[in-house]
């Protein structure tokens, strides 16, 4: 896992590549708190087909949820493990093509939560933690998953799709090649004001937003926790929308590294004179889909070491 002054890249030259970086908030640094954001990307074959997944959390934070920092770091294992395990099982032909986006919106959320409860749970074993348990067969309370809770944010893209998959609050959007931003993820209307759904809640598995798109033209997938759109008075703002533009007309302009030196200090900045928050940024640049047939796949996996990929 980077740690929050880092970032990291990884490429799969039949899809495109990823790109990660998270900062801790301005808030945080003067309240001398750890950064309670996590991300993961993973880029590889299975099957002679390649695939690019990423996981995005923010672990609540307040009081009742001290454990969260730890929670977020478990959240993105629990979803890139699922993702890659899915993937797998498509490739291997255990998910018919015509079946795949069905199998991944109902299976996903409840495989996600339940390894990240799984995981939860092997930590609270390694651990003396002050709050009640029940006996070791049964596992951590409702009481220490609500010490661990965050959101969590899930993309994979695989041949001709991409597959989303949220709980509670952040932004996942696409940027198509023309300059339209589409949000396959509306934010949930039941929610008001700064509240959210939780990966702790009991339950969970049954608050999750999902979400299949086509790849055709490809773009830039951006995940993103909501320190960065809180910025910009949220992700339905216009100032959020011209953020995003700018972003992307970055990246095609002066390509990756040039923009990936840069977007640590821009996010110090946001924080520091908006919302103070932690922020996390994960973008997918992902090639048109008619690419896929026209360069070589790769023969090896690169995931999460600095710079692999370049």
């Amino acid at each position: 896992m980077p740690s929050p002054e880092e970032f990291s890249c990884t490429c799969d030259t039949g899809l495109g590549w990823v790109f990660g970086c998270s900062r801790t908030g301005a808030s945080h640094l003067r309240a001398r708190r750890p950064c309670e954001d996590a991300y993961a990307i993973w880029s590889g074959s299975a099957g002679a087909q390649p695939c690019i997944a990423f996981a995005v959390a923010d672990g609540h934070g307040d009081p009742r949820h001290d454990l969260s920092r730890t929670g977020s770091i478990l959240a993105v294992e629990a979803a890139i493990g699922e993702l890659v395990t899915f993937h797998r099982s498509y490739a291997d032909g255990n998910i018919p093509h015509q079946q795949f986006r069905a199998s991944f919106k109902t299976d996903f959320p409840r495989l996600a939560t339940r390894r990240w409860r799984e995981l939860v749970g092997q930590d609270t074993d390694r651990q003396i933690l002050p709050s009640p348990r029940t006996s070791q067969a049964h596992g951590p309370t409702e009481q220490i998953f609500t010490r661990y809770g965050t959101t969590l944010l899930a993309a994979l893209v695989v041949g001709d799709t991409i597959l989303l998959a949220q709980i509670g609050d952040g932004d996942l959007l696409l940027v198509r090649p023309g300059g339209t931003i589409e949000f396959p993820l509306p934010r949930d209307p039941v929610l008001a004001g700064n509240e959210t759904h939780s990966l702790s809640s009991a339950d969970a598995h049954l608050l999750w937003r999902t979400a299949t798109i086509d790849r055709g033209e490809g773009g830039i997938l951006l995940g993103a926790t909501d320190g960065i759109s809180d910025s910009f008075a949220g992700s339905e703002s216009e100032e959020f929308s011209v953020f995003v533009h700018s972003l992307a007309d970055r990246i095609r302009t002066y390509g990756t590294e040039a923009v990936a030196a840069a977007i640590g200090g821009w996010l110090d900045r946001f924080s520091e004179i908006a919302s103070g928050d932690d922020m996390t940024l994960v973008w997918a640049c992902i090639r048109p889909e008619e690419r896929l047939t026209q360069e070589p796949e790769p023969d090896n996996d690169a995931s999460l070491s600095g710079k692999e990929g370049w």
